[in-house]
């Protein structure tokens, strides 16, 4: 008979194997997004999550998209490689979404 294990480890084993593990993982993300843009980029953007070191974000509009990704892409990417102490951004992904 296998021994019991700690409820605490079945969760943890679980949400690491889980793509909401994954996402735990880069929460802070999701807070230090709303702290460096501003809030004309907030009210038009929502992230949607991290893949492959890529931050993926959807904008609500195509000129939010060439805003974003022609002008303003280097400098967000700069802004939140500084504020992030857990997950590492090498890129940033804009693409229109609906929300």
């Amino acid at each position: 008979m296998p021994k019991p294990e700690r409820l605490s480890d079945v969760l943890s084993r679980m949400l690491k194997d889980s793509a909401l593990g994954h996402d735990f993982e880069h929460m802070e993300v999701y807070t230090v997004w709303r702290k460096v843009v501003d809030g004309d980029v907030v009210r038009h953007t929502r992230v949607v999550g991290v893949k492959a070191n890529k931050l993926i974000v959807e904008v609500d509009s195509s000129p939010w998209l060439y805003e974003l990704s022609s002008f303003r892409k280097h400098g967000l990417l700069g802004d939140l490689r500084r504020s992030l102490r857990k997950t590492r951004i090498l890129d940033i992904e804009f693409r229109i979404g609906s929300f």
